[in-house]
Formats: C-alpha cells, sequence, structure tokens
C-alpha cells in the first residue's frame, strides 16, 4: 500500500543537483535519513555492519556534523554520502555509504582520497583499505595520540590497535590533520 507521506515526499535529485557532492543540512539529513542508512549497510555489510549507525534515529542523534552526498545515476535517490566530525586537527571522516553499484563505490572511494589528500581531512581506516587506496598512513606515535587523544596500543608498523564500541580494531590514521 502506497502511504501519502511518500508520494509527498521529495526525492533527492528534486532539490540537488546530480553527480555533484553537495553539503547536508541537518533537514536534509532528517529528510533522507532511510535512504542515508540503507547505503551505509550496503558499504558495511561485509564487515559485519557500521558499529556506529544502526537505523535512521542513530544517524540523527549522532554528533557527525559534517555530511555530503551525491546522486551519480539515473534514479532521484542518494548514491553516496560521506560524514564525519568537526574537531580541533580538522574534519575526521567516520562513515561512508554507497549503493553498491560500481559506479558509486568508484566515486566513494575517489571522493575518499581526495578528501584525505586536503589539509584538515584525516580518518581512521583499516590498513588494507588505507593499502587499496593508495593512502600513506601517519607512523609517528606522538602525533597519533595527540590526534586521536584515545586509548591505543601503537603497533612497531605504524598501525594501532583501540577499543570501538566495545571490540578492539586494528586502524591507521590516514589524512592531512591540522597539527
Amino acid at each position: 500500500m502506497i502511504k501519502l507521506k511518500d508520494l509527498l515526499s521529495e526525492a533527492f535529485a528534486d532539490s540537488h543537483p546530480k553527480n555533484k557532492f553537495v553539503s547536508l543540512s541537518q533537514q536534509d539529513l532528517a529528510e533522507f535519513a532511510e535512504d542515508i542508512i540503507d547505503i551505509i549497510t550496503k558499504a558495511y555489510k561485509d564487515k559485519g555492519g557500521n558499529l556506529e549507525f544502526k537505523d535512521a534515529q542513530s544517524l540523527k542523534s549522532s554528533d557527525l556534523t559534517y555530511w555530503v552526498a551525491n546522486d551519480i545515476d539515473e534514479d532521484p535517490n542518494i548514491d553516496i554520502a560521506i560524514g564525519g566530525k568537526k574537531t580541533s586537527y580538522g574534519t575526521k571522516v567516520t562513515v561512508i555509504g554507497q549503493d553498491g553499484s560500481k559506479e558509486s563505490r568508484k566515486e566513494a572511494v575517489l571522493k575518499i582520497i581526495k578528501l584525505m589528500k586536503t589539509r584538515g581531512f584525516y580518518a581512521e581506516l583499516d590498513l588494507d583499505l588505507a593499502q587499496k587506496f593508495g593512502l600513506d598512513y601517519i607512523k609517528d606515535e606522538a602525533q597519533i595520540r595527540k590526534i586521536l587523544n584515545k586509548e591505543i596500543k601503537y603497533n612497531a608498523d605504524g598501525t594501532y590497535d583501540r577499543p570501538i564500541q566495545g571490540e578492539v580494531h586494528t586502524k591507521v590514521l590516514v589524512g592531512i590533520p591540522k597539527v
């Protein structure tokens, strides 16, 4: 059964340009939360899901203030979304979503690479992902500790282990944080 609300709601492309990353307002985030959660879920399905975002409510109540999205195909829905939070070292990119298509995966990776080569953007990634993206990672233990300001166990290869949502994960710090 089609609901009146569904007929009245706008698609992303009704108010945003196609093939261009645009900043999302809080209103956009609320309006397109279900679509964004859907593509985040698709992007993290092989990793067991995203640790922070499980549903639209978790997205709406998060502390992320940086959101960009892009619609790159013929349908009017969001195909790629990237989120992060402002810190004293710049914007820490913490989540990415894509609709699973080859094109959206490629464009999402290209955007992440571009952001990580832009002063003031950084992220924690799994080592294999950083290597796959061709991104150098910060190996200076003191700098990593200063930027993260979290409990870590530094490893000799420049990776570090830290608890995230109750589980220990091995990560690397990529990008160009403001230090």
